[in-house]
């Protein structure tokens, strides 16, 4: 049957044979190579601002470093400055004496232990109730929270009492003391050299 073929019936086969060809190549090899190079360079422009923030990191780590140290040596300089020892009595005779000062009534007080935000260091809570006017009141405070930079004061709470034109105020609050855990009270502090008293 080949044999009956004329020249242009295999022309004719020779140019479909091309084309089917031609067809298989290009959806075989061209489409998915094309399809590979977009994936490719759609990767690669999801990765420039990678680079460049890593590059900018880069450039930025000397002076995180050294930010980093510093901030480890004032950490290391408050510890070895955290007080030993509650001294309780000392901190009540401090807070009698600028009551006395200001003018105000300690009712009473109340210590209670409580967690410190870093595991090198102990906190202690007294909750104190004061009675007096509202100037006197307002001095103390002030007092207290100079009293130590190893103390905070939080939880305030004012009621009137009377309708006087200067009434008495009852508060309450709560001032909390910082100290060096009791783990590294023996140990020393972490630089190895002795810890100093708590600066006032």
């Amino acid at each position: 049957m080949l044999a009956r073929l004329g020249q242009r019936e295999w022309a004719l086969i020779t140019i479909f044979l091309t084309v089917v060809v031609a067809l298989l190549w290009y959806f075989l090899l061209i489409v998915p190579l094309r399809q590979e190079t977009e994936a490719v360079r759609q990767e690669i422009q999801t990765l420039i601002p990678e680079r460049d923030r890593g590059r900018q990191a880069q450039r930025a780590l000397p002076e995180l470093r050294a930010a980093i140290a510093q901030l480890q040596a004032e950490r290391q300089a408050f510890l070895r400055a955290l007080p030993r020892e509650e001294r309780l009595a000392q901190v009540l005779n401090e807070i009698l004496g600028e009551a006395l000062r200001s003018g105000v009534t300690v009712r009473s007080f109340t210590r209670s232990p409580t967690s410190a935000p870093v595991p090198e260091v102990r906190a202690v809570n007294l909750a104190l109730s004061l009675e007096g006017p509202f100037p006197e009141t307002y001095a103390y405070l002030r007092r207290l929270e100079s009293l130590s930079r190893f103390s905070s004061l939080s939880g305030i709470n004012l009621s009137v009492q009377g309708q006087d034109l200067n009434p008495l105020l009852s508060t309450s609050l709560t001032l909390t003391l910082y100290m060096l855990a009791k783990d590294l009270e023996s140990a020393g502090t972490p630089s190895g050299q002795q810890g100093q008293g708590g600066e006032r």
